[in-house]
This record gives structure tokens, C-alpha cells and sequence, in this order.
């Protein structure tokens, strides 16, 4: 009994230890990360205020260059000098600073906000709302169309404004303009050996210039919303770091992103509203403060371990005086506690047996998608195997040639941007697929989109309409390819998920302005199908699924495309919902926000035309009100009638009032008197001279002849764009302004010497056949080194431009392009090169700018593109 309780006194005693060196490991480990914590912290504060001082004072050095231009300006500019004059005094102030070694560059604006340049260029600079209030003083990040790069702006307004001789302007601004990338040095630290990532933000957290040669930890273009998202490491969190970025101007904290620990750190520029941000993974924050910590904690490891074995055999010497009954329950206790080692393996083994089904399932559903794949495919191409097989029947009719050629364009376009979603699908996975922003029309994409689709619902007869509602701003800058790759996703589903002889719609409507230059819509996609179940609406975003049941089981799909389209709509910062009822059918509702292109209101052009007065005939009154209300700006005075009977009545009532109508829109599919038969009564009271349109969502070719006959002048895709109407309206006004057009394009491009390097035989003949119709030679290369031979023996002004492909043999694209810059030709550093590429990721792009190429467009040659890129680059030089 003694030695039982002499072993229980040091059993308790070692316990103890133990217990003791674990809570003492606990708050050294607790102490030591706060130790480490700090220290970093506080070597990346005193690094953030040194780069902040040093970026401010290169920005305030700046405003000291312009105050000296300014000065030079106002001395030896009259209050009244010729435009010459005044272009040619700039040149001189910009050798005066030697602004091109600095990078910069300046300008002056006028009152109208037309920019003046040493080069001769001007026009309207597309940052001049940033100077819209009375500071004589702006500055920010430009990057205005009007020049490539970003810059910051820095904009004073004259004293004694110059004005212009000969014009009714005067200038009252002088703006210099100083590349972003020359001033990089002022805030890059080498203090982590190039391993820090370096934004510059908006105060909201868009990114505005950044520099990640390191890598591109955070590739959101709102670089807060990933920040706020991340895992922060400290209990004050995001917001805690913006409300001490406000009350000291640098702030700095530790987070986690895909398991890797970093610190980041802002400074706020507060007169420039813009703010400075490192990334920095931790382990190259004080990494010899790391050093010391992990010695500390080695050496505790040792002594614990010391501590341990010591009391191990402390416990190990006293074990052996047990009873032989506390043996016996030391042995049951062990073979309990072996029976649970067996219950856990074997539920180990059912898990691993379970990850194995899943994975194999996964594997069988990716199978499936890519024998599903051809029947996305086929729609496209079936739509251009339709139109091809119609246009060599109507070859003689060049109206309908250049209706089906159109078609055929789209659907190719269609097809090439599916067969780059195949290609992205690891980017989609992984949430690094980018936007490709750029200014495009709705109308335009509404159009593409109806030609895409109205083949396959006429396939199935069912019925497809388009409404457009409250549209103020047509002219967008966003993804048109990504809108229209959501909207075809969800309205071919539409079109497989809904019987023969059922109904789908589409409605587009702008939801209210969120900002001076934003705007949200809303796009509606709405069926009479077979609709959805409650749980597999819940998981119908989840990849390769779909519903199965007696109603679906005959329609092919690939169970990929609405995760591709929830994907592309939480990359364009929108919202999707759905409602939906089993026989009932489905509504998907997409909210997305576009910015706003400027769009001036031109009334000139209905009073050029003759367009005053304006009878819509429409036996749906919602479309009569809504275009009414597209043209409540235009000044033209508007009627409505929602018959045919009325319509007639109305015209032959104006031309007895000698108040005629100017043009008439009639839609053909109405009750009772259709639009053909009304336009044919109408003629019979009305001038020959005044203009009827007919405005339909069907094919026209079907009513083209009889429309014609009946007196019908032009017709008008539903739905209703201003757009549309003005081109119409000018198509009818000058027939041959189309042709016109089409010899002005080919003009562009006539007499021009043009090399292009392409390994392709046939892309090479296609290449020359398309120049050869536009008036131009080309010499083909056959690899990137043929090419780059033959422009060093060409005689200097021989070539006009380059086209590069990019994957060749031999040598690349990318090298070819970087020895031509290279080389003693003359022409070396200015001639034009454009990558003509299949690679169309946006990495390929800023790879091919990065070797030497002045811009990138895609495989197949679109030939519009293609001379309104030659175009802007020949401007330019």
C-alpha cells in the first residue's frame, strides 16, 4: 500500500509538470507571435511612411514642373494666338523640360474641353469631367482613350486665358502628363527582395495600377472586396485597418489567401485620392527577427523534451510496483482502447471507400460532358450550314447575301467564343477568368442574340418575343461576349426544356442609375417549359449537373453551362434568381451594372431628315408607350394607334389637316387588318414621298416582296433600339449610302504593301484573298525567322504593316516580333505590328504588346476590325 501511494505521489507530480510545461509552451508560443507580429508590423509601418514620403514628394515635384510651364505659358503667349502658334509653344515648354526623357508630356485644354498636343493631336479628353468643378488645381490616374498607358494627370487652369485666333474658343487649362511607370522607383522597396506586389487603388479599392512581376496574389479588379474576404489574422480585421488608415494616412495588418500568410500595408495620397498598397508573403517580413524566434522556440523544444523523458522514466520506474490487478486493467484498458483503433480504421476505411465513389462519379460526369459537348457545339453550326446552303441558292440577290453573310458572321462568333469557354474551363475552375471590357451597343448584342436563337426555336415551332422596357442608355463599356454567352446559355435551355409550340421571352429592361456613370439592367428570361423542382434548383449551379426525370430525360446538355454562367455573373458583379414550378415553367432574373458611354442627344438629325411628326402603330399598347418614350428627347412630335383601322384613319386625317405624318412605324403581326394590309390602305391617302417602316420580330424575308409591293419602304428588328431606327431611317434616305460605305472601307486599305508571317497554308491564301479584294499586296512568310529576314532586306517604306502569328516554327511570333524592334532598319522602331492569332486569352494580348507589337486581334480575320485597328495606328503615328 506504501508503494502504491508513494507511486501515485509521483504520478501526480510528473502530471503536474507536464501539465505546467504545457501551459508555459502555450504562453511563450502566445507571446512569441505577438513579439513577431509587432516587429513585422513595425518595420513595414517605417517602410510605408518612407515610400509615402518619397512618392509625395515626387508628386509634388511634378506640380513644381507645371507651375514652371505655366510660367513659360504666360509669358510669351499674347491673350490672342493662332492655333499654330500655340501647338508650336507647346513643343518648345516640352523640349524646355525635357519631357520626353521624364516620360511626360504637355497639353493644354480649351473651355470645350478639347486637348492640345506637341504631336498635333486633338479632340475631346475623355477625363474632362474630372475637371468639371472651379479648382484652379486637379490631379489623378488617367486613362483616357485619348492616350495609350495610364498616367497621372496633373491639371491647372490658367490666370489669363489664350484665345484662339479664328476660333470662338480660348485655352484655359495646362496639363501635364507624366507616365505612372517612371515614378514606380518612389514607391517599389527592394527591402524584400522584389518580393512585395505593389497597387495602386481608388479610395474604393478598384485597382487603377498595379506591379505583380512577383506573381498576382490578387487578381479581383476590386482588390478590397478580396481583402475584406480574406482571413485576417487580427481581431480588428479589414475594417479595423481602413478606420486606422484614416485617422494616421498608413495602416498595415496580416491575412491569409490560399493557406499562405501575408501582410499587406496602405498609405492614403489624400490629395490625389488614390491609395498605396504592399502585399508581402510574412516569411520575407524581418526575417531575422524570424531567425531569432526559431531559435528560442528549438531551444524550448529541448528542454521540454528533457523535462519529458524525465518524466516518462520517472513514471516508467514507479509502473513496475502496480498490482497485478491495476496490470489487468491496464491490459483491458488497452484492448479497448485497440478495439476503438479497429472501429476508427474501419471508418477510415469507409470514407476512403466513399472519396473514392465521389471521385469516380466526378470522373464519369466529366465523361459525360465531353460527349455531351458536340450538341452545344452543333447549334452554331448548324445555324451556319443553314445560311451557307441559302446563300448559294440566293447568290443573285445581294440583299439577301448580305442578310445571310451577317448571320453567318454571328453564329462563327458565337462558335469561336463557346470553343474558348472549352479551352478557359480550368480558368473558370479556378476563378482567374478576366473580363474583356470595351464599349458595344445593346442593340447590337440583343440583334446577335436573336439571330442566334430564332433558328433553333423556329426548329422546335415554338413562339420567341423580345421586349425592351425604360432603355435610356443603349451605349454601354462592359463583356458584350460574356453577356451574350449568359443570355444564349440561359435561353437555349429555354429552348431544350420547353415542348414543341410553347412560348419563351426575353425582356431587357434599365433598372435605376447607381452612379453619375453607371447604370444596372436587368435581363429576363422567362418559359412555359417543364420547369424545375425545388431541391434541384438548390444545386443547379453545381457543375456537370441536371435534373432527371421523365420529362427531361430525352434533352441533351452537358450539365455545364448554368455553373459557367453563375461564374461569369459573379465576375461581372451581378446577380442571378430563379423561380420556377415543375410543368409550369421558369424565370431566370440576371442584374448586372454596365458604365454608361457618353451619348449626346443629337435632335439635328431628325430635323436633317424631315422628321417631325410620327405616327407608331403597334396593337400592343406597353411597345407604343416604350418607344415613345425612347424618342421623347429627339424632338419629334408623337401619335400612337393600337389597330390597323385607326392607323388609317389618323393618316388620311393629318394630310386633310395638312399636319401629314413624316414617317409611319407599323407592326406586322396585329390583329384584325395586319401591318401589310394597313400600309397598303395608307398609301391610298397618303404622299408616296412619306416613308413607311414596318417593325417586326420575325424573318422579313418571308413578307419582303409582298411588303414592297404593298408601298413599305424599309423594316425594323424588334425590339425597338433609337439605334437601329436612325441607321434604317438613313438607309431609306440614300439608298446608296451602303455601297458608298463599302468603297470608302476598301479605300483604306487600296495601294498598301503589307508582310504577314503565317505557317498555315490555307490561312495564308485566305489572308491574301481577303487584302487582294480590299486592293492590297502581301508577302508571306513561313515562319517568324523568314519574316524577320525579309523585312531587313526590305527597302525602307516597303511594308505599310506586319501581321505576326504567334505559334510558328522555326521561331515564334513573340521573338520574331522582339528582333525586328531590334534590328537597323529604319522603318525598325515605327512600322506597324499586329499579332493575327488564334490566342485570344488576355495574357496573350499583354504578351504579344510586351514584345514589341503595337495590337492583337483574333483568328478568323475579321476585316472590319481589322482596318479600324490599322486605322487608329496610322493615326497615331
Amino acid at each position: 500500500m506504501k508503494k502504491c501511494g508513494k507511486f501515485a505521489a509521483w504520478l501526480m507530480l510528473a502530471v503536474i509538470v507536464m501539465v505546467s510545461m504545457a501551459a508555459g509552451a502555450g504562453y511563450v508560443n502566445r507571446h512569441l507571435r505577438k513579439m513577431v507580429y509587432e516587429e513585422r508590423k513595425l518595420q513595414l509601418d517605417q517602410v510605408t511612411i518612407q515610400l509615402r514620403m518619397n512618392l509625395m514628394n515626387e508628386l509634388n515635384n511634378q506640380w513644381e514642373i507645371l507651375a514652371a510651364a505655366e510660367k513659360v505659358l504666360a509669358e510669351h503667349a499674347g491673350p490672342e494666338e493662332p492655333e499654330q502658334e500655340i501647338l508650336a509653344q507647346v513643343k518648345r515648354m516640352n523640349r524646355l523640360l525635357n519631357a520626353e526623357a521624364q516620360n511626360a508630356f504637355l497639353m493644354l485644354l480649351d473651355e470645350k474641353g478639347n486637348c492640345f498636343d506637341a504631336g498635333g493631336r486633338r479632340g475631346i479628353w475623355g477625363d474632362i469631367d474630372q475637371i468639371a468643378d472651379s479648382d484652379k488645381r486637379h490631379t489623378f490616374v488617367s486613362d483616357s482613350s485619348n492616350y495609350d498607358g495610364v498616367y497621372w494627370a496633373f491639371v491647372s487652369g490658367l490666370d489669363h486665358p489664350v484665345s484662339l485666333a479664328g476660333r470662338d474658343s480660348r485655352i484655359t487649362h495646362i496639363v501635364w502628363m507624366k507616365d505612372i511607370n517612371s515614378i514606380d522607383r518612389y514607391y517599389d522597396s527592394e527591402t524584400y527582395g522584389e518580393k512585395n506586389e505593389t497597387y495602386i487603388l481608388k479610395e474604393n479599392g478598384t485597382r487603377m495600377y498595379d506591379n505583380t512581376e512577383s506573381g498576382d496574389t490578387i487578381s479581383s479588379y476590386n482588390v478590397f472586396k478580396v481583402l475584406r474576404e480574406a482571413e485576417h489574422l487580427q481581431a480588428d480585421g479589414f475594417e479595423g485597418t481602413k478606420a486606422q488608415l484614416l485617422r494616421q494616412k498608413t495602416a498595415c495588418t496580416n491575412i491569409r489567401l490560399d493557406g499562405t500568410e501575408y501582410y499587406y500595408s496602405l498609405a492614403s495620397l489624400q490629395p490625389y485620392g488614390t491609395i498605396l498598397m504592399f502585399l508581402i508573403p510574412a516569411e520575407y517580413v524581418a526575417p531575422s527577427t524570424m531567425k531569432m524566434v526559431n531559435s528560442v522556440i528549438r531551444i524550448c523544444l529541448v528542454i521540454a523534451l528533457i523535462f519529458i523523458t524525465m518524466a516518462i522514466l520517472f513514471v516508467y520506474l514507479f509502473s513496475t510496483l502496480r498490482s497485478r490487478t491495476q496490470l489487468y486493467k491496464q491490459e483491458q484498458e488497452n484492448l479497448r482502447k485497440q478495439e476503438e483503433l479497429n472501429d476508427a480504421l474501419s471508418s477510415s476505411m469507409n470514407a476512403s471507400q466513399e472519396a473514392f465513389q465521389i471521385a469516380e462519379a466526378a470522373n464519369q460526369a466529366k465523361s459525360k460532358f465531353l460527349s455531351n459537348m458536340s450538341h452545344d457545339i452543333r447549334t452554331p453550326m448548324n445555324a451556319i450550314v443553314g445560311l451557307s446552303t441559302l446563300l448559294s441558292r440566293e447568290a443573285d440577290n445581294p440583299e439577301r447575301v448580305r442578310e445571310y453573310t451577317r448571320k453567318i458572321i454571328v453564329s462563327s462568333q458565337h462558335l469561336l467564343g463557346l470553343i474558348n469557354d472549352v479551352l478557359d474551363m480550368s480558368k473558370i475552375e479556378s476563378g482567374q477568368t478576366t473580363l474583356n471590357v470595351r464599349e458595344f451597343s445593346l442593340a447590337d448584342a440583343v440583334e446577335e442574340i436573336a439571330v442566334i436563337m430564332r433558328p433553333q426555336v423556329k426548329a422546335k415551332q415554338q413562339t420567341f418575343e423580345i421586349a425592351v422596357r425604360d432603355i435610356q442608355s443603349e451605349l454601354v463599356i462592359g463583356d458584350k461576349l460574356r453577356l451574350n454567352q449568359i443570355l444564349i446559355n440561359l435561353l437555349s435551355n429555354a429552348v431544350k426544356y420547353t415542348p414543341a409550340g410553347g412560348a419563351i421571352w426575353l425582356n431587357v429592361m434599365q433598372l435605376s442609375q447607381t452612379g453619375k456613370n453607371y447604370a444596372r439592367f436587368r435581363f429576363e428570361v422567362r418559359d412555359n417549359g417543364v420547369g424545375m423542382s425545388e431541391d434541384f434548383q438548390m444545386k443547379i449551379f453545381e457543375p456537370f449537373t441536371r435534373e432527371e426525370n421523365s420529362m427531361t430525360e430525352r434533352v441533351q446538355g452537358t450539365g455545364l453551362g448554368m455553373a459557367i454562367t453563375k461564374n461569369l455573373i459573379d465576375l461581372m458583379g451581378g446577380t442571378i434568381a430563379i423561380k420556377s414550378r415543375l410543368g409550369e415553367g421558369s424565370t431566370f432574373t440576371v442584374d448586372v451594372e454596365f458604365r454608361l458611354q457618353e451619348m449626346e442627344i443629337n435632335q439635328e438629325f431628325w430635323k436633317h431628315h424631315g422628321i417631325t411628326h410620327m405616327l407608331v402603330v403597334d396593337d400592343e399598347i406597353d411597345i407604343c408607350t416604350d418607344i415613345i418614350n425612347t424618342m421623347s428627347e429627339t424632338g419629334v412630335a408623337m401619335q400612337q394607334a393600337t389597330d390597323g383601322r385607326t392607323a388609317v384613319s389618323m393618316a388620311g386625317q393629318a394630310v386633310k389637316d395638312g399636319r401629314d405624318f413624316d414617317l409611319i412605324l407599323l407592326d406586322w403581326k396585329m390583329p384584325g387588318m395586319d401591318g401589310i394590309e394597313t400600309a397598303r390602305q395608307i398609301r391610298r391617302v397618303v404622299p408616296k414621298q412619306i416613308p413607311i417602316m414596318v417593325l417586326t420580330a420575325y424573318d422579313w424575308s418571308e413578307i419582303e416582296e409582298e411588303a414592297l409591293e404593298a408601298g413599305i419602304n424599309g423594316f425594323l428588328p424588334k425590339p425597338f433600339f433609337i439605334t437601329n431606327f436612325k441607321q434604317t431611317v438613313e438607309r431609306i434616305a440614300d439608298t446608296g449610302a451602303e455601297l458608298a460605305d463599302a468603297e470608302e472601307k476598301a479605300g483604306k486599305l487600296a495601294g498598301k504593301h503589307f508582310l504577314a508571317a503565317e505557317d498555315h497554308e490555307i490561312n495564308a491564301e485566305i489572308l491574301q484573298e481577303l487584302l487582294h479584294m480590299k486592293g492590297a499586296d502581301v508577302d508571306i512568310a513561313e515562319n517568324g525567322r523568314k519574316a524577320v529576314e525579309m523585312f531587313e532586306q526590305s527597302r525602307p517604306g516597303q511594308y505599310d504593316a506586319i501581321f505576326m502569328d504567334i505559334q510558328m516554327p522555326v521561331m515564334s511570333g513573340y521573338e520574331a516580333a522582339r528582333q525586328i524592334r531590334a534590328c537597323g532598319h529604319p522603318d525598325a522602331k515605327e512600322i506597324v505590328i499586329i499579332a493575327m492569332t488564334a490566342n485570344t486569352f488576355a495574357e496573350d494580348v499583354q504578351e504579344a504588346l510586351k514584345a514589341g507589337m503595337n495590337a492583337h486581334t483574333a483568328k478568323p480575320v475579321d476585316m472590319e476590325q481589322l482596318e479600324r485597328i490599322l486605322d487608329e495606328q496610322w493615326s497615331r503615328g
